[in-house]
């Protein structure tokens, strides 16, 4: 399933935490039918959206779109616990934008390193494409290249409407 919330165990737990979520599934061919049937009767009931995937494909989109968030947050938090001495400042300063783009470091370790280390390729190559990417911004920052910094992010945008197209 992607879904979740940066809280584990029983007690995070959310009433209706699946519902209009997508489920992928990889190799179904592999489960005995009674079984697939009794699984999709159960996330037909949760309200599970179903997505059919072979593994590789899988492990590749979702460096992507869950693994590299969960590294750019963890790092992002690391970087402002080292040049932020006084936990004041960044408790007083940090607005609902911080807040929300870190708030996937608060996920657990124990769950994370097992998952970046079974899918350690994807993860180096997505890391490497967004090492690029920061390289390039830095870039256009370093030679006041404004115009194109600006054209890049509004290029980038567009993610706002590929994302309401998904949530509709």
């Amino acid at each position: 399933p992607i879904a979740g919330t940066e809280f584990s165990g029983p007690t995070a737990a959310l009433q209706g935490l699946f519902e209009g979520k997508t489920n992928i599934i990889c190799e179904v061919e592999k489960t005995a039918f009674g079984l697939q049937v009794r699984a999709m009767e159960l996330f037909h009931k949760l309200g599970m959206r179903i997505r059919y995937m072979d593994p590789k494909s899988h492990d590749k989109h979702i460096a992507y779109v869950s693994h590299l968030s969960h590294i750019s947050s963890f790092m992002l938090g690391k970087t402002v616990i080292e040049k932020e001495k006084d936990e004041r400042d960044i408790f007083d300063m940090a607005g609902s934008g911080f807040e929300s783009t870190v708030r996937l470091a608060k996920s657990s370790p124990d769950m994370w390193t097992p998952i970046f280390n079974q899918n350690k390729a994807n993860v180096l190559a997505t890391l490497e494409e967004y090492i690029r990417n920061l390289s390039r911004f830095r870039e256009l920052l370093e030679t006041d290249q404004y115009d194109a910094l600006y054209q890049e992010m509004q290029h980038t945008n567009r993610i706002k409407e590929i994302l309401n197209g998904i949530k509709k």
